[in-house]
């Protein structure tokens, strides 16, 4: 609850070059991020850094995953996405941190286009 009265960020947090900007792709998050509208901002890293959302490499692309610690009693991680269509799976700590690639630290909803658009 302490985080909630936290007073905001300054803007040179956010613009920093320790942060990326990364499009969302497909609909594998939806409805909480749209593919190919929304993005999410994310920061580098190469461990497991506790639960959230992630951005995955799978040697072919790159996809977000919900990430939490697996609750069957074995050492692992849960990866799930918020669209329901699809399987979640757990994988090892070790198998994670081969393929993690960053967290995400906020959503970027688009809200209008036209702006974007302009700006390419």
């Amino acid at each position: 609850m302490n985080d909630f009265f936290a007073p905001a960020l300054p803007a040179d947090r956010v613009l920093s070059d320790r942060f990326r900007v990364h499009a969302v792709k497909g609909d594998g998050m939806f409805p909480l991020l749209r593919g190919d509208r929304d993005y999410v901002l994310v920061a580098p890293i190469d461990t497991y850094r506790g639960e959230g959302i992630y951005l995955l490499g799978n040697g072919v692309g790159e996809d977000l995953y919900r990430v939490s610690s697996a609750l069957d009693g074995k050492r692992g991680l849960r990866l799930s996405r918020e669209n329901e269509r699809y399987q979640e799976h757990v994988v090892s700590i070790e198998q994670f941190e081969c393929g993690v690639l960053a967290i995400v630290v906020a959503d970027i909803k688009v809200r209008d286009e036209r702006f974007l658009r302009k700006a390419a």
